[in-house]
């Protein structure tokens, strides 16, 4: 075999040998980036279904970074020491999709016999979904604004939670930071 292929090159002329190895070469590099970019895809669509997932459950994970932000904010403070933060919601993030409303009227001019002119006019209005499509062909409703829940209490447990001038300070910074009234919020001493 090995023989027949060296007779077969021998024959070949030197620009012959470098076509076929270019040609080689720009095989290999066309096949191995469409390689890679399946697997990106292919971990690209994982995500993407993970993520799905989680959509499912971003009203706890969202409270539960806010918690986590609050905490770090607040174990900054002088006199406050380890804090726990506990945060609760009125409802879940609300998203406002675009809606098409075409609307057409039509009036309508009588004249009686007796003489007298009547007007009658109609409207009618529909309402559909405007929808978007991803990059993989999926229609997706079209997401207008997203309005997030509001804060309904805070509860925060502090090793400071029992100096009225922390207890203010944690107040003023809750208040400052989620738009509260201050009997929404609570601060209690940690043991």
């Amino acid at each position: 075999m090995k023989e027949k292929l060296k007779a077969y090159l021998k024959g070949m002329k030197r620009e012959q040998i470098v076509v076929y190895v270019l040609l080689i070469i720009l095989l290999v590099v066309i096949v191995l980036p469409v390689k890679k970019k399946d697997s990106k895809t292919g971990q690209e669509k994982e995500a993407v279904e993970n993520n799905s997932g989680e959509n499912v459950d971003s009203g706890n994970s969202q409270v539960e970074v806010m918690e986590q932000q609050l905490e770090n904010a607040l174990s900054k403070v002088e006199g406050v020491g380890q804090v726990q933060v506990v945060i609760t919601l009125e409802s879940t993030n609300q998203k406002v999709v675009e809606k098409d409303r075409p609307s057409s009227e039509s009036t309508q001019n009588q004249t009686g016999e007796d003489g007298k002119n009547s007007t009658s006019s109609s409207g009618n209005t529909e309402e559909s979904t405007v929808y978007e499509k991803d990059s993989d062909g999926n229609q997706m409703p079209y997401v207008v604004s997203e309005s997030y829940p509001e804060v309904r209490g805070v509860l925060v447990i502090a090793q400071g939670g029992d100096n009225p001038v922390v207890i203010q300070q944690i107040s003023e910074g809750v208040m400052a930071l989620f738009r509260v009234d201050a009997h929404k919020i609570k601060v209690m001493k940690m043991k």
